[in-house]
């Protein structure tokens, strides 16, 4: 008797300990849904009516500076939540156009933030303003990397970028990295290249692939997995709490 009042207690425990598991692991996929994406910038740019109080090149120089520095959170600092990067030219696979800031930051962390040292000259530096709050600034880049994912990478790149002065001060609207010299010395010795950039791999048989599909299940699919185990340890918590308190 004392037996089937115990699994009747229970089993009369079930049920509430299952609705909390489910409300409290759908609050959380709703808060994961509506929160900002931490791997976007949290700086937009805005119209202002107030000329620019920073010379360009001297942000461009610091931008240059956090590249070859392989500070991935300082590059994507510069963007405004909707700019536009274009990588073309002789890149192999990692040729396309990324945006927003999140599939910027992407890009960066793939290759520069692979990176174990890196080394960038800038020549034939030019601005042409368009307007009070818009200028745009072309450069060379030389590049010399040792990178874990690709061996030493020899690159020269035409870079154009737009740049718009706002509250927020200098950032970028639209870039273009055009590669007209990409030598790696894992591809030259044909040795295997990591997975990082399956890219090449696909490219050399003639596809088209996208870096940002490569990486939306695990970047995507991760916080609501994470709410899960989360909900599902509050329930079995309040399961162990409702199972064992006190009885009157």
């Amino acid at each position: 008797m004392r037996e089937r009042r115990g699994r009747t207690g229970i089993s009369k425990l079930v049920v509430p300990v299952a609705l909390i598991v489910v409300i409290v692991a759908a609050g959380a996929i709703v808060f994961l849904s509506r929160a900002p994406s931490t791997s976007t910038s949290t700086q937009t740019t805005s119209a202002s009516s107030s000329l620019p109080t920073v010379p360009l090149n001297q942000t461009v120089n610091q931008f240059v500076q956090d590249f070859t520095s392989r500070n991935v959170d300082g590059l994507v600092s510069y963007y405004a939540q909707t700019s536009t990067l274009v990588w073309s030219g002789n890149v192999g696979g990692l040729a396309g156009m990324y945006s927003p800031v999140g599939n910027i930051r992407l890009i960066y962390a793939t290759t520069v933030g692979k990176s174990i040292t890196l080394t960038a000259n800038v020549t034939n530096y030019a601005e042409k303003v368009i307007s009070p709050t818009v200028t745009n600034a072309t450069f060379v880049i030389t590049m010399l990397d040792n990178s874990t994912e690709a061996g030493i990478v020899h690159a020269t790149i035409d870079v154009q970028q737009e740049w718009v002065w706002g509250s927020s001060g200098w950032q970028i609207t639209k870039e273009n990295w055009a590669y007209t010299k990409f030598d790696s010395s894992f591809i030259d010795e044909h040795q295997p290249v990591a997975t990082t950039f399956p890219q090449w791999g696909y490219a050399a048989k003639g596809g088209n692939p996208s870096l940002v599909s490569e990486k939306s299940l695990e970047w995507h699919a991760g916080p609501y997995v994470a709410a899960s185990v989360y909900a599902f340890l509050f329930g079995v918590a309040a399961f162990v709490a409702l199972r064992f308190r006190p009885k009157r």
